[in-house]
């Protein structure tokens, strides 16, 4: 006999639903999401004060041209623009961007961020005969969205010095492999050569999510879409753009791969005043380089103070660092976990991944202003000089 799921005894002491039983929307939850874990993102703290390491967001506000975009879709009163939908496939923006990439309107999509795109991936290339791969060290989304979706997600181990592992992956049978480049949470750069390697040699699909592009010496991988039909090529605004809080990304692949992505995409996905600010940035090329190599030359900066005091750290290739912080010469879980606190404390938040054992003994600390980071690397001081 069937088990009735509305027979739930209420606990004593609280008012339940109909006929006094507590109702729990779990019960009627898909199986694939009774038992998911959500993706965590940073901490965003309430009131001032506060040093914003912990999400990677573009340290200098957007270019002026964004505010300029944004007042201009507004205008008109009651008549406004906001009345009336936005372009349903985000026209002008996707031509621009695949310009901007030296590529055709065709080649590419607009999302609701990044995510967005990854999400749409997902739904149009996985499915529980479809699998999905990525490296063990990657973007902790990955797996949310393979388990809603109830797609298996299989990991690989990053070969020597991070290196990726093209045979294990051709072998694995994943339909479609997500490779963030470069690698998040380590900051670890990767080679064109290299990406076009996996390329090359994978029967799938090889998504390249590239949030980080823009601090990198290697560039973006779009340069490989019109030579590799199963390569798609996502990126966001809010890393190299200051536009995290409009929600645009993309994605750049070969027309029949963005016709599949068409299908699963939501009507109306990215509202007008996300498509005005973004078509303002992605035009505004000079700004976002100058403030990008601003950015790098503050990494580098971070960098060397990391050295002095004696701090490991995987060479940057993005706008953060993942740093393994040390002690009286011991470094481990606790040692971050204890400089964390202090941090906090401090008002200065970066970020740590406490539960995963391989970097629970480091922090990721995104690059902000070179004011931001002495008031970081003052307390860090501080903190050396409490532990003697």
């Amino acid at each position: 006999m069937k088990k009735d799921r509305n027979k739930q005894s209420a606990p004593a002491g609280k008012a339940g639903g109909k006929n006094g039983k507590v109702f729990d929307a779990n019960l009627f939850a898909a199986e694939s999401v009774k038992s998911l874990k959500a993706y965590v993102p940073g901490e965003q703290p309430s009131g001032g004060g506060w040093v914003k390491l912990n999400t990677n967001e573009f340290p200098y506000p957007p270019s002026p041209r964004v505010a300029e975009a944004i007042i201009a879709e507004l205008k008109g009163g009651r008549d406004a623009n906001l009345r009336l939908y936005p372009n349903p496939e985000s026209r002008a923006l996707r031509r621009a961007v695949a310009e901007h990439f030296g590529l055709e309107e065709k080649n590419a999509i607009i999302g609701n961020g990044s995510d967005d795109i990854l999400n749409l991936a997902v739904r149009a290339f996985a499915d529980k005969n479809l699998r999905i791969g990525a490296m063990r060290l990657s973007y902790s989304l990955y797996p949310v969205l393979a388990n809603i979706q109830g797609a298996k997600y299989e990991e690989f181990d990053f070969g020597k010095n991070f290196s990726i592992p093209t045979r294990r992956i051709c072998e694995s049978g994943v339909n479609i492999f997500f490779l963030t480049s470069p690698n998040a949470p380590t900051a670890h750069g990767y080679e064109i050569s290299e990406v076009e390697k996996l390329l090359k040699s994978f029967k799938g699909l090889v998504l390249i999510d590239e949030a980080y592009a823009p601090f990198s010496k290697a560039g973006s991988a779009a340069c490989l879409v019109k030579k590799y039909k199963n390569a798609i090529v996502v990126c966001t605004m809010s890393k190299g753009w200051a536009l995290a809080g409009m929600r645009v990304g993309w994605a750049l692949a070969d027309e029949s791969a963005i016709g599949v992505l068409d299908k699963v995409r939501d009507s109306y996905n990215v509202d007008r005043l996300a498509q005005a600010a973004a078509l303002a940035a992605i035009k505004d090329k000079s700004y976002y380089r100058r403030l990008c190599a601003k950015i790098v030359s503050t990494r580098a900066a971070t960098e060397k103070f990391f050295d002095k005091i004696g701090f490991g750290y995987v060479p940057s290739s993005a706008n953060f660092i993942l740093v393994r912080p040390a002690a009286n010469g011991k470094s481990g879980a606790d040692v971050a976990a204890d400089l964390f606190g202090h941090l906090k404390s401090e008002k200065i938040l970066v970020r740590y991944f406490a539960s995963d054992p391989l970097v629970n003994d480091s922090l990721r600390v995104t690059v902000g202003t070179p004011e931001e980071m002495e008031k970081f690397k003052e307390s860090v001081k501080r903190w050396i000089g409490s532990q003697k």
